[in-house]
C-alpha cells in the first residue's frame, strides 16, 4: 500500500493559499529543506506531468548566476515556454554590463594615462552624475 503524498499535498495547499511561488519561496513559507521541496516537486512532475504543478512564468535571477527561476502554481495544465537566450538577450546583457562598469573603466584609464589624479572613489559614481573638470 503506497504512502499518502503528505509533502506534495502540503506544497499544493501552500500554492493554492499563497498563489504562484518559486521553490525558494516555498522553502521559506513551509520551513522545510530545499531538497525536500525539490524532490517532491520533481517526482510529482516526472510521474504525473501537468497534473499537480505547472510553471506559469520564469523570473530572472538577481545577484546570482544561473538560468531564470520557474514560478509554480498548483493545478493541471501545460508549462509556460522557457525563454531563450538569443542574440537580443546577449545585446541587452552586454549593454547593461557596459553601462554599469564604464565609470570604473574611465577612472582606471585616467589614472593609468595620467590625465588627472583619479580618486579611488571616482569609479563608484556613475558617469552621468559626475561633473567633468576641464
Amino acid at each position: 500500500m503506497p504512502n499518502p503524498p503528505i509533502t506534495r499535498d502540503a506544497i499544493t495547499a501552500a500554492l493554492k493559499e499563497c498563489g504562484p511561488m518559486t521553490v525558494p519561496e516555498l522553502v521559506e513559507y513551509l520551513g522545510w529543506s530545499r531538497n525536500r521541496v525539490n524532490t517532491a516537486m520533481t517526482t510529482a512532475r516526472n510521474n504525473h506531468p501537468g497534473k499537480f504543478f505547472r510553471i506559469v512564468r520564469y523570473q530572472t535571477r538577481h545577484g546570482s548566476k544561473g538560468r531564470e527561476t520557474p514560478v509554480y502554481v498548483a493545478g493541471p495544465g501545460p508549462d509556460a515556454p522557457r525563454p531563450e537566450f538569443g542574440a537580443q538577450h546577449k545585446r541587452d546583457r552586454d549593454r547593461s554590463y557596459y553601462q554599469s562598469n564604464r565609470a570604473l573603466w574611465a577612472a582606471r584609464r585616467k589614472a593609468r594615462t595620467g590625465q588627472t589624479t583619479a580618486s579611488p572613489w571616482a569609479g563608484l559614481v556613475p558617469m552621468q552624475r559626475r561633473q567633468t573638470t576641464p
